[in-house]
């Protein structure tokens, strides 16, 4: 895309940016997990920390890891992340707030859409760090395994479209098509 995707406009901002704007709206604290070495994040609102994966290159579980690993002891172990990455354009504090309250008694909230779990737009209680940890020391590297290891909630599709028909909260920017589509929407 001629540059990182964290680093792409959007409304007057970053993608990253704006992703922190939002979820500084509706949790706190908001943490930014990034890939470390020579990455320049944009600038984005100082009330966010940030760190360095543990485990750069090592893909999204890792970074969950790294992630909940630094906020155990701000928060309690039944306490809950809400997880996302730098490019989902439409993400609202709205959604954020509407998946975590799916979460009762769950360990994790995941949506699926068309089949596929998106665990990138997602809820997790910290209690799940010690399932997260055994399937990377068995080198499994995708979050979405974790949905089956884990009291996990699937929100299905109809679900998700009674919330938001468009589903425009997960939408995420992945080709540089989507991103002048985004650009287009976003207005």
């Amino acid at each position: 895309m001629g540059q990182p995707k964290e680093a792409l406009p959007f409304r007057g901002n970053s993608l990253l940016g704006r992703t922190v704007e939002v979820l500084l709206e509706c949790t706190w604290p908001v943490l930014v997990i990034g890939r470390g070495g020579d990455q320049q994040l944009p600038p984005f609102p100082i009330e966010a920390r940030t760190a360095t994966d543990d485990r750069p290159g090592a893909g999204p579980l890792a970074a969950i890891a790294t992630g909940m690993r630094l906020l155990r002891g701000d928060l309690g172990v039944h306490d809950a992340v809400f997880v996302t990455g730098c490019d989902a354009p439409f993400l609202s504090s709205a959604a954020v707030g509407w998946l975590c309250q799916q979460l009762g008694d769950h360990q994790a909230v995941m949506p699926r859409v068309a089949g596929v779990l998106q665990p990138l737009c997602a809820v997790y209680r910290l209690d799940t760090l010690a399932t997260i940890e055994s399937l990377l020391e068995a080198n499994i590297d995708t979050p979405r395994t974790l949905a089956e290891r884990v009291r996990c909630h699937v929100l299905e599709e109809m679900r998700l479209v009674a919330f938001d028909p468009e589903l425009a909260f997960l939408r995420s920017v992945n080709t540089p098509e989507e991103y002048r589509q985004a650009l287009t929407d976003g207005g």
